[in-house]
């Protein structure tokens, strides 16, 4: 930590400089506001210790200029002519703290090293708050197909806002790296993101889960147990699969965002809260409007704007990305060397209908990884995949007239050999076409056709 000592006696300023040096500080001396301000202004200091009544720039003015100019820079005030008005002037203008002398060595060191364990507990709380940022922002969804931009640019819009939203999707499409990419690139980055599944729980404890319950409001409430939404007071509330909570917990869930308002079961009082919710869901919310599982008036507060997140399956350009990505974790959590995937094999993904997403695809590199000591991985080292459930690209055609079932599996294969020959070719579309037996500029028009991101692929 470094130090400024201002005092305009030297004798003081030598010794406060030669004990804090002796504990291991880095220090430095003025004798007057003017210069103190100065060395400010030229370094880097994390601590000023001034004296209040100086001749010119009075400590009081180095306070409030080095707060001014260097806001993070804490301040000690020291005069031998204390009263209780300069002390109150000192801790509004934002001292640390307002001291009278004499001092002594013991005093000195003990505030320097209180100072010194703050400024350290500071930095390491943003450091961790720039490690959550880093995991969880925007960058840290992967793809790059025509379906995650438009994903991207609703989180951009969304996360300026304090709007409730709605993220769709199925099950291992990465709604809550959504919710979680929409709150730490957003205005309350810094407060708490309480993430809670509905579906999880039985009626009677999700509303005590997430409202909270008094002491004695039922059997085993032995104690006071506030909810997930006080716990969330100030920042951003994710409500995973809200379409399985009960009528009865819809309806309070309503109020509580109708009166920004919530009452413990057990108890009358009303609990002021200020909570963004995201919910999200892998059903499909129409749907459940219409079968009444869902009360209308509670979606359409939520629903502000809705997010549907694709599933693995239209957007499998992005497999290639997913897979490095990966294998990238996965090498750092085991402490191994990243593998690489043979071209054989991530041809074996590609053509999967992937039922899991984005989550089955990461179970299976982890196995992949986990179970193969070669560093190459092989497709004969991937499980053998299922036959294509409902949904996929090929059970989707049937009952399709000809035409329309035709083009729908004709784009399918396009679009994943394309993605398979380019990854193979490193992204080198002069390569892959070579390797498809095409032109060029024809595979750069079916590039372009399919939405695939042309920006990661060289024309060589």
């Amino acid at each position: 930590m470094r130090i400024l000592v201002v005092d305009d006696e030297a004798i003081v300023r030598k010794s406060f400089v030669r004990a804090l040096q002796d504990d291991g500080f880095t220090v430095e001396s003025a004798e007057n506001g003017e210069e103190a301000l100065r060395k400010l202004d030229e370094a880097p200091f994390d601590l000023v210790f001034s004296d209040l009544r100086m001749p010119g720039i009075d400590g009081l003015e180095v306070l409030r200029q080095t707060k001014a100019r260097h806001r993070e820079v804490e301040v000690v005030l020291l005069t031998g002519y204390g009263t209780i008005q300069s002390a109150v002037d000192a801790i509004k203008e934002g001292a640390y703290n307002y001291i009278t002398k004499p001092l002594n060595k013991h005093e000195l060191l003990k505030i320097a090293r209180e100072i010194a364990e703050m400024i350290r507990l500071r930095g390491r709380v943003e450091q961790l708050e720039s490690q959550l940022q880093e995991r969880y922002g925007l960058h840290n969804l992967i793809g790059r197909s025509a379906a995650m931009q438009r994903v991207y640019g609703l989180i951009e819009k969304v996360s300026r806002s304090d709007c409730n939203v709605v993220i769709a999707g199925e099950s291992g499409t990465g709604k809550e790296l959504v919710a979680r990419a929409i709150h730490f690139t957003g205005p309350r980055a810094q407060t708490p993101f309480v993430a809670f599944n509905c579906g999880a729980l039985p009626e009677s404890i999700a509303e005590s889960e997430l409202f909270g319950h008094e002491r004695g409001a039922f059997t085993g409430a032995i104690a006071t147990h506030p909810g997930y939404f006080e716990s969330a007071n100030g920042g951003t509330i994710f409500l995973d699969e809200f379409t399985e909570l009960s009528p009865n917990v819809q309806v309070k869930l309503l109020r509580v965002i109708q009166q920004r308002e919530v009452t413990r079961v057990g108890s009358t009082a009303l609990i002021p809260i200020n909570v963004r919710i995201l919910a999200a869901t892998n059903r499909d919310p129409e749907a459940c409007l219409r079968d009444g599982t869902l009360r209308e008036d509670l979606f359409y507060r939520l629903s502000v704007v809705t997010i549907t997140v694709p599933p693995l399956r239209d957007r499998v350009e992005d497999i290639p990305r997913l897979v490095d990505h990966f294998l990238l974790v996965c090498a750092e959590r085991f402490g191994q060397p990243r593998k690489t995937l043979a071209p054989a094999a991530m041809g074996t993904l590609l053509r999967h209908a992937w039922p899991g997403n984005v989550r089955e695809l990461e179970n299976v590199i982890e196995r992949a990884v986990t179970l193969t000591t070669s560093p190459t991985i092989e497709a004969i080292d991937l499980p053998k995949p299922p036959a294509p459930p409902p949904g996929t690209e090929g059970a989707a055609a049937e009952g399709l007239p000809f035409g329309d079932a035709r083009r729908r599996l004709k784009d399918s294969f396009e679009r994943e050999n394309i993605t398979a020959a380019l990854h193979a070719a490193n992204g080198n579309v002069t390569h892959a076409a070579r390797a498809l037996g095409i032109a060029r500029s024809a595979l750069q028009r079916l590039i372009k056709r399919h939405g695939l991101a042309s920006e990661a692929f060289r024309d060589e």
